[in-house]
């Protein structure tokens, strides 16, 4: 959801809010997907997306950093997720 002032502009980040400076992705543009996108399309890419980032996945390889960053990867495809569910009502 879109906080106070925020909108989304057509390259699907959002703009506005208090500052006015903080640019967030749309929910659609994580999952790289269309707004117009079946709801099948996107669950289908949401599973793809969460096995390649999983956590776990990259756990053995003893690099904080890429797992820290495959960690926050994974938490912004789920947040889309949840958040195109909320939308769309599913």
């Amino acid at each position: 959801a879109f906080r106070d002032g925020e909108r989304e502009n057509s390259n699907g980040r959002t703009k506005g809010g208090a500052s006015g400076r903080r640019y967030r992705q749309s929910p659609y543009a994580v999952l790289g997907l269309p707004p117009t996108a079946s709801d099948e399309e996107v669950r289908a890419r949401y599973r793809r997306l969460i096995a390649k980032y999983h956590p776990d996945k990259f756990a053995q390889l003893n690099d904080q950093e890429f797992s820290e960053l495959a960690a926050e990867k994974f938490q912004r495809i789920q947040s889309a997720y949840d958040e195109i569910r909320r939308r769309r009502g599913l």
